[in-house]
């Protein structure tokens, strides 16, 4: 009975001790359930987080992390990744590597990691410990077992989050926090309970929570992200200090209060800059056009970098620092723009945001730890503008994919208020490719082309105006086409910047080999552009279909044929709807000129597996209209 015990708790922590004794066998990869291996790279054999929170402004994290790796796929996540900084410091390491059945081949010792100041921030207090292994034999077993210390203030207890990818299922993981008696703490949960196991200790209370057995995600196109199925738990104390600033977090309005005492006397401006501002927007009939002057001043005169010292992660710099440098990070740039606005009388919000993929925000648990960003919101009497202070091309008014539609918090006196960003119509963001086609009898062609690019394309566009020369912009042409033997010639771009912007790239092309001769036949494709979608490979779907974005493709294609050719045979037209987008392909016969029309609508939204056959069909059905050929005669 005894034995059978032992043997049962071995098996639920991973671990197996030899009946001999003469060797003690560490997670073997035997008793990972076949269940966990399904769609896995890599299996999280236990995870413990030991939290204990002494105060305020320390605390002290106790971490033990077993990755079992079984193929080649899953080898990141044998790596270690910690940083260090004014906020927290890793003070113990230590790892140990095992092969299949379990027996020791490696230990890692705190002198094997590499510490690095390098970041792509300019300036930055934060030092990396990094460890990488590998080897060519799977699977095998990493263990790495390491303390944080916390100092100098907590916002956030350390999150759970056991699960870091697609491919990786769970055998085991459990969290402690242990808190003194009478500390408030609020907890979120996702894909596990919410209730802890609950003791005491020392005149603490501590709080257990536990995951067992959760199965690996197999990504699938256009799903939802990670952090939609993985177990996730985030914790927060009701009371806070952070460096010298204390807060609370009960509310968003609390959370606004607090990131308000770090604007605190950072807006003040020299007298003789004020009076140029003044001067400047002088004469201009409405704030609007006031607020677009100083906004497009900002954009000529500063540029962005990226500034992580200490509080100034969360605090931006005076604006009289960036109106002496010219720079700034996202926090700086926002409140510099906010003192220039303040100077001629017009009210703004220094807002936070999360900028990048939207995730789920979790508008019930109110922290600064939701947010990635900062902008600018100014309100007016008929609409709000955000404004984009770190890049010097987003036009006024405009507000990119990275934030549209997003969950914000204006920072006010009175405290936090959440707002959330337009979204804008799927068809306002667009690209409409127009080519004037003339094809000769042996097959060569040239052509005009017109590309239209709004909105978030716009946005996407941007670099190739800006940043490419032009060999790189011919390079990135020609990677939109399948014809062989191109040349392109007069490149030129025009933009049209205002809330709803667009980017026109005009150029000539010229290919030999544009339709392929057969005898008296020509062979032409109906659209040159590499149109094609890519097909899922998957017979069945799990998970829903996620759109994050909307758009349209819209291409017009005009063909003049050179005389003695005629049409042989053209491809039917189609006409598609479906509840996730629309298709439509035409083509059009007059006076020696073929006029081919095909639009593609994708709607953003979020669509069940159930619809994957159709979801198949339709992407076939848009590829076999893209590839179809036209079959011209030479009489």
């Amino acid at each position: 009975m005894w034995k059978s015990h032992f043997v049962l708790i071995a098996f639920l922590f991973g671990v197996f001790v030899s009946v001999s004794g003469a060797e003690t066998l560490n997670y073997p990869v035997s008793q990972i359930p076949d269940s966990l291996k399904t769609d896995a790279y890599s299996v999280v054999r236990y995870e413990s987080t030991h939290f204990e929170y002494y105060d305020q402004h320390n605390g002290l994290q106790k971490v033990i992390r077993v990755v079992t790796i079984l193929d080649e796929k899953g080898k990141d996540e044998a790596d270690f990744f910690e940083g260090t900084g004014q906020f927290w410091e890793l003070k113990k390491f230590s790892g140990e590597v095992y092969d299949a059945n379990g027996k020791l081949v490696k230990k890692i010792r705190n002198s094997d990691l590499i510490t690095s100041s390098f970041s792509q921030e300019v300036a930055s207090d934060e030092i990396k410990n990094i460890y990488s292994y590998s080897q060519p034999n799977y699977p095998y077993t990493i263990k790495y077992e390491y303390e944080i210390k916390f100092k100098n203030g907590i916002v956030m207890f350390p999150v759970f989050a056991p699960v870091h990818n697609y491919n990786q299922s769970l055998q085991n993981a459990e969290y402690f926090l242990q808190i003194p008696k009478g500390v408030e703490y609020n907890v979120f949960t996702r894909n596990f309970a919410k209730e802890a196991v609950k003791t005491s200790k020392d005149g603490s209370d501590v709080c257990r929570w536990e995951s067992v057995g959760f199965k690996a995600i197999d990504e699938e196109p256009v799903m939802a992200g990670i952090d939609s199925f993985v177990p996730l738990m985030m914790i927060k104390p009701c009371e806070f200090a952070y460096d010298k600033f204390i807060g609370s977090l009960n509310s968003w309005s609390d959370v606004g209060k607090f990131e308000w005492s770090l604007l605190k006397d950072r807006d003040v401006l020299p007298d003789q800059f004020v009076e140029k501002l003044k001067g400047m927007v002088s004469g201009l009939a409405s704030d609007k056009e006031k607020v677009k002057k100083i906004f497009e001043f900002l954009q000529k005169s500063t540029r962005y970098v990226s500034i992580q010292l200490g509080v100034g992660g969360w605090q931006p710099i005076a604006a009289s620092s960036v109106y002496q440098t010219g720079f700034g990070d996202c926090k700086g740039l926002s409140n510099y723009l906010r003192a220039m606005l303040k100077a001629v009388g017009i009210e703004s919000y220094f807002t936070i945001i999360y900028s990048g993929d939207k995730k789920q925000f979790m508008k019930e648990f109110a922290t600064p730890a939701q947010f990635n960003h900062a902008i600018l919101t100014v309100p007016f009497k008929t609409d709000t503008i955000p404004l984009e202070c770190t890049s010097q091309y987003t036009p006024f008014g405009y507000v990119h994919d990275n934030i549209a539609g997003h969950n914000a918090l204006l920072v006010t006196p009175e405290g936090g208020k959440l707002y959330k960003l337009p979204q804008y119509a799927d068809t306002l963001s667009y690209t409409h490719k127009c080519l004037q086609v003339s094809v000769d009898k042996n097959g060569m062609m040239k052509a005009n082309v017109q590309c239209g690019y709004e909105m978030h394309e716009f946005r996407e566009m941007l670099d190739f105006e800006k940043n490419m020369n032009n060999d790189e912009r011919v390079k990135d042409i020609k990677s939109d086409f399948h014809l062989p033997n191109m040349t392109i010639s007069d490149i030129s771009c025009v933009e049209k910047r205002d809330a709803l912007p667009r980017m026109t790239v005009k150029y000539k092309l010229n290919s030999e080999t544009y339709a392929a001769k057969s005898g008296t036949r020509m062979f032409c494709p109906v659209n040159p552009l590499k149109n094609s979608m890519k097909l899922f490979s998957k017979r069945s779907r799990k998970y829903p279909f996620v759109f994050e974005n909307g758009g349209l493709e819209y291409d017009t294609i005009q063909i003049a044929l050179p005389e003695g050719v005629r049409i042989e045979s053209c491809p039917s037209n189609v006409s598609l709807k479906k509840p996730f987008g629309s298709f439509y392909s035409a083509i059009q016969q007059h006076d020696g000129k073929l006029m081919i029309i095909q639009k593609i609508n994708i709607k953003r939204g979020t669509y069940p597996a159930n619809m994957n056959n159709e979801m198949k069909d339709f992407i076939l059905a848009i590829n076999n209209a893209f590839s179809a050929q036209i079959v011209l005669k030479t009489d």
